[in-house]
C-alpha cells in the first residue's frame, strides 16, 4: 500500500476545465442546443406562415 501513496506526487493532476469550457466540448449539449434551435426556427416559420392566412 506504501508503494502507491508516492505515485501522484511527481506530476501533478491536470486542471478541470471550466463550466462553459465543459458544455461546449459535450456532445450531448451540442445536440440539444441544434435541437432546440431547430425547433425553435420551425415554431417561428409556422408562426410566419399562419399571422399571413389569418
Amino acid at each position: 500500500m506504501a508503494r502507491y501513496l508516492g505515485s501522484a506526487h511527481g506530476r501533478p493532476l491536470p486542471p478541470t476545465p471550466d463550466i462553459a469550457t465543459r458544455i461546449r466540448t459535450n456532445p450531448r449539449v451540442k445536440a440539444i442546443l441544434w435541437s432546440i434551435i431547430i425547433c425553435m426556427t420551425v415554431l417561428v416559420v409556422i408562426a410566419l406562415f399562419s399571422s399571413h392566412v389569418l
